[in-house]
């Protein structure tokens, strides 16, 4: 495929969902929740901490000194993970392979868009528009067996192909990303197999609306460019 093909493909996708801007906003939306969460964990933490603390010297056994230094510290250690924990439900990017499927679409859309600005402009807006399609199919899976051959594909195809796609090419030094050697551009590889994902998502979300999962499930198309060998090299 010639890369202008690429990036009208590209731009299309972008077009047909709605942009960058809706992206960005659930990026937003989901740090307000997320601080939200935390928020109220570390109040409740502190609640505890004012009320438990005396109500247990008061009426069940006095603490002394020590034990309200032994407190204060357990307080301060309740208050780091509650601060630290991760919030609204997603799982950590090198957890993705393990989550339960319902979580997945969600999850990687967050670690996806948390790579953005590493990626060149075409990937950019096309991550943009598979990032829509993922919040489109999380509802979707909500249902899903996991045991079932669709859900292996779909699972496959979001928390293993796509990582590994994205993480092969920052895997590759920047001054080697535009050219490459031997006349491969990483850059071009990217673009070309986010279209193959962007795709494949389309094709798996119409597939489960329709419910044919037998369809979904045996005529899957696997990523056809993947970084293969020394990045170094690529």
């Amino acid at each position: 495929m010639r890369s202008d093909e690429v990036l009208a493909r590209a731009e299309a996708a972008l077009q047909r969902h709605g942009g960058r801007s809706r992206l960005q906003q659930r990026a937003l939306t989901r740090m307000i929740t997320a601080g939200k969460i935390k928020a109220k964990r570390a109040a409740w933490t502190t609640i505890g901490f004012l009320i438990g603390v005396p109500a247990f010297a008061l009426f069940i056994k006095p603490i002394g000194l020590m034990g309200f230094l032994l407190a204060v510290m357990a307080y301060f250690g309740a208050l780091l993970a509650a601060i630290l924990l991760p919030a609204g439900g997603y799982v950590p990017p090198e957890k993705l392979p393990e989550a339960p499927l319902k979580a997945l679409p969600l999850s990687t859309e967050a670690w996806l868009s948390s790579q953005r600005r590493a990626l060149p402009p075409p990937a950019q807006r096309l991550s943009d528009g598979i990032g829509l399609k993922l919040e489109q199919l999380a509802p979707q899976l909500q249902t899903l067996n996991e045991r079932e051959p669709a859900a292996m594909e779909i699972r496959r195809l979001i928390a293993d192909e796509l990582p590994e796609l994205v993480n092969g090419y920052l895997r590759v030094p920047q001054h080697l990303r535009r050219e490459g050697l031997n006349g491969m551009s990483p850059d071009k590889q990217l673009v070309e197999g986010l279209t193959v994902v962007d795709a494949e998502l389309q094709r798996m979300s119409e597939q489960l609306a329709s419910g044919d999962l037998h369809k979904l499930a045996t005529q899957g198309r696997y990523l056809e460019l993947k970084y293969q060998g020394d990045p170094e090299g690529a």
